[in-house]
């Protein structure tokens, strides 16, 4: 059987039997064959070549590099074809010998072929960045950022430099989590980086801004201490970035953009904010209209530019950005639909919908923008996309428009969101998962139209599922929207729900090993047990009146502020029930001293939330006026009333010095009408008392209530509460005042 040409070049590399010089020229043969052309590429992985250039690398002995360097120089070939490509190396084991070839007294030739590879390998963010911080292996790549090293050889001074920079990029490439970060800056890279930066060299310049950027990405710490370096003529890093962001190179004001974006994040350059503002921001702004790598990655560090920050996101508004955006998008689904091309331009896409999300997420005139741009079906249409990243964008996109309340009246309705969201909620992937779900938070709300559809369609059966998604993300958001879904909600609203959702799972959730999850399960056991008798006595009956206060007596023992905040306002809400309730509480001598405690507490919040506690067992009731007299003196004899008086004259906290008169004031009632006498009799009985009479003193016993911004997962969900008060539906920077009883208001994601 006659062998093709190319069965007999991979042939020819398989023995030591063929000379050298027949080997190079069947590789070089291969390299011509390769370049550029993915079929024959899978032609040649198909035929096991990439087994046999990995027994060349491998091979110590460097007698004939020639053969190595063609070696490697094919396996890079491969590597800059498909993502798998990319993963076929990796997986055959070729990393290893790749990284063993960084040899710094080896040829310098092999070793910029093989950082080469190796940087066009880890451009696949599913390749193994593990070997290389095993071993020796980043100690010597660090060595080769060294171009002024003493070992390097004379008349190499170019591939030095070119080696230099792929290390720069590999380092980039591979500083994906905390720890890589800190090995990386802990091998000594940064001073070389910053020699590198310094160096007047365009290319090696940006090589070092991407790897510096990479370093202080999320990392305080490492941004802290790279700001306060100096360059070799005793400057910042700082300044002299802001000036490469001027330069005529699109590349390099990328970069410099990019590295002074996540110094501006961390925080440590508060000095130049204002030149983040009018020279950073516009700049990444006039990027989006460019074309390239340069225009992919632009909106991306735009988003992250701008994301919390109010300020930034108006400006950007004020500079056109939403329209640029828009046109991006509508332009590339054009494209697809006329030229079939659907995944050639993903990233661009997903970036894109991240800077439309970032711009409107705080600002309601930004996200009238949107609106107003036509962009809404593409968001909508992506919320379907084929590639996972399009699709947690579009995501975040619809997250950040749900929290406008005219957005979720009318907008989002009419473009038909409910469906495709509803569908994400079952996404394979993680990122689309989280961003499904965060966005479900404010698609439960009241104000929406879609709540009662989408519960219909059997959301709670979904939530079911989540909580037991191995995700603390996922399994936040899904208490989160269950908090929404029945906040201020009707008994028979409350009672369905938790008939699916089952209080077994809720005792999970309470218990979780995240606080945060915790947090909202918390405040989902206020909003249940908030508004009427009927609904305390579910929640008591579906946890357990013991199980119930047991768990309530253990978070106000932690010293987590927000735990014990809504602890309290569980047994605020509690306190507004029937006798039977409020003797429950009194029974429990640990929670009541926590609550006596919890009244010197630092914060404010807390403060106020131990009064109302007070304010709400000790409500005047005619028809109940010894068993509230009871109450009172057992509250007298263990301090309570001492304590309100010391904070009558030492707290200057408005809230705090309103809700102590009014404890106070019951405090003095009861004196009036029974005389100071600590004599309690015992605590009062289990029987099941007629009420408080709640609804007849909203006035005076439900404080206005307050908002609060909520955006990341771990912050609070709400504020102050009110006397009974929910703790509010979790909805993200917009405030919305309900009134009445509400405590927290709608509270967004």
């Amino acid at each position: 059987m006659t062998l093709t040409p190319h069965e007999v070049a991979v042939s020819q590399l398989a023995t030591d039997q063929v000379v050298p010089l027949d080997r190079i020229k069947s590789l070089r043969f291969i390299k011509n064959n390769i370049i550029g052309n993915k079929t024959k590429k899978d032609l040649y992985i198909q035929l096991g070549i990439v087994s046999r250039l990995q027994d060349i690398i491998s091979v110590k002995d460097d007698k004939d590099s020639q053969l190595k360097i063609q070696a490697v120089i094919v396996l890079g070939s491969f590597a800059f074809g498909n993502e798998s490509n990319i993963l076929a190396l990796a997986n055959s084991g070729v990393v290893e010998p790749l990284l063993n070839c960084l040899n710094p007294s080896g040829d310098p030739k092999l070793i910029e072929a093989a950082a080469r590879t190796l940087n066009a390998i880890y451009a696949s963010p599913k390749v193994s960045r593990q070997q290389l911080f095993m071993g020796n292996h980043l100690h010597v790549l660090v060595q080769l950022l060294d171009t002024f090293s003493s070992k390097h050889r004379p008349g190499q001074e170019i591939v030095q430099v070119h080696t230099a920079e792929l290390v720069a990029s590999i380092l980039a490439r591979c500083c994906e989590t905390l720890e890589q970060q800190m090995q990386i800056a802990d091998s000594g890279a940064i001073p070389l980086l910053m020699r590198l930066l310094a160096s007047g060299i365009s290319k090696s310049q940006e090589a070092a801004l991407g790897a510096l950027a990479a370093l202080v990405k999320d990392n305080p710490e490492l941004a802290q201490v790279i700001a306060q370096m100096r360059l070799e003529k005793g400057e910042r890093p700082a300044p002299f970035i802001l000036r490469l962001v001027r330069d005529k190179s699109p590349t390099m004001r990328l970069a410099a953009a990019t590295c002074l974006t996540y110094l501006n994040r961390a925080g440590v350059i508060p000095e130049h904010d204002g030149d983040i503002m009018l020279i950073v921001l516009p700049i990444l702004v006039k990027m989006l209209q460019l074309t390239g790598a340069v225009q992919e990655t632009a909106p991306q560090v735009l988003a992250h530019l701008i994301w919390e920050s109010e300020n930034m996101q108006k400006a950007v508004c004020d500079m056109e950005a939403i329209p640029k955006l828009a046109s991006i998008i509508s332009q590339m689904d054009e494209e697809d639909n006329v030229y079939g091309i659907v995944g050639q331009k993903d990233k661009l896409k997903e970036n894109s919908l991240l800077a439309l999300a970032a711009i409107s997420q705080l600002k309601e005139d930004c996200r009238k923008q949107v609106i107003e741009a036509k962009v809404l079906s593409h968001i909508v249409s992506a919320m379907s996309h084929p590639a996972v990243g399009v699709r947690a964008a579009a995501c975040q996109c619809t997250r950040s428009l749900s929290r406008s309340v005219k957005n979720l009246r009318t907008s989002l309705v009419d473009a038909g969101i409910e469906n495709p969201l509803f569908q994400l909620l079952s996404d394979e992937d993680l990122g689309v998962l989280r961003s499904a779900t965060a966005t479900l938070c404010n698609i439960v709300l009241d104000v929406s139209p879609m709540k009662k559809t989408i519960m219909e369609r059997g959301i709670v059966a979904k939530f079911v599922r989540m909580i037991s998604y191995g995700d603390n993300v996922v399994r936040l958001n899904t208490v989160w929207a269950i908090k929404n879904l029945v906040f201020e909600a009707e008994s028979e609203v409350k009672e369905n729900v938790m008939r699916q959702f089952g209080y077994n799972n809720l005792v999970l959730l309470l218990n979780d090993s995240e606080p945060a999850v915790q947090e909202q399960a918390l405040n989902l056991v206020r909003n249940l047990a908030h508004k009427r008798e009927h609904d305390i006595e579910q929640v008591f009956r579906g946890l357990g009146n013991g199980q119930l206060l047991s768990i309530i007596e253990e978070k106000l023992s932690w010293d987590d502020p927000r735990l014990l905040e809504h602890a309290l306002y569980v047994l605020v809400n509690i306190a507004t029930g029937t006798e039977y309730h409020k003797q429950s509480i009194l029974k429990r001598q640990g929670i009541l001293r926590s609550v006596l405690r919890s009244m010197n507490h630092e914060s404010a919040a807390i403060r106020v939330a131990s009064i109302w506690v007070i304010i709400n067992l000790t409500w005047p009731d005619d028809k109940v006026s010894h068993s509230v007299h009871e109450c009172v003196a057992l509250l007298r004899s263990m301090g309570f009333e001492d304590r309100l008086l010391a904070l009558d004259t030492t707290d200057h906290d408005l809230d705090v010095n309103n809700r102590v008169k009014t404890a106070l004031q019951h405090f003095l009632m009861d004196q009036q009408q029974y005389g100071h006498n600590n004599n309690v009799s015992g605590v009062p009985s289990d029987q099941t008392g007629s009420g408080i009479g709640r609804h007849g003193h909203s006035s005076s016993r439900y404080p206005d209530p307050q908002q609060q911004q909520d955006i990341s997962p771990s912050s609070s969900s709400s504020s102050g509460d009110a006397f009974g008060g929910s703790a509010g539906s979790a909805m993200d920077t917009t405030h919305i005042v309900t009134g009445g009883s509400g405590a927290g208001g709608h509270d967004r994601r």
